[in-house]
């Protein structure tokens, strides 16, 4: 990931959480749901995440979300680093 915004690496951790609970759940209410957090922090998140990859990872349309293919790469590369954490 590339810095290009203020946000130290290492705060970035959480984030990566939750875009693979985003890609798993598939819709921002959901994830945040799950996350207990509100939709406007979940979607704050995540945009912080593709400002710092320098790349979109979250494909929105009117009615659906889904990971873009550096998003799916991202989950794939760092989810079972959570699941052994879990």
């Amino acid at each position: 990931m590339k810095s290009t915004d203020h946000t130290p690496p290492e705060a970035l951790w959480s984030h990566l959480h939750w875009l693979v609970v985003l890609g798993e759940q598939g819709s921002y209410t959901g994830a945040a749901v799950r996350l207990g957090v509100s939709k406007a922090a979940m979607s704050q998140h995540i945009a912080e995440l593709e400002r710092a990859a320098g790349v979109p990872l979250v494909r929105r349309t009117t009615r659906s979300v889904g990971l873009t293919e550096a998003g799916r790469q991202l989950v794939d590369d760092t989810r079972g680093a959570f699941e052994r954490i879990a």
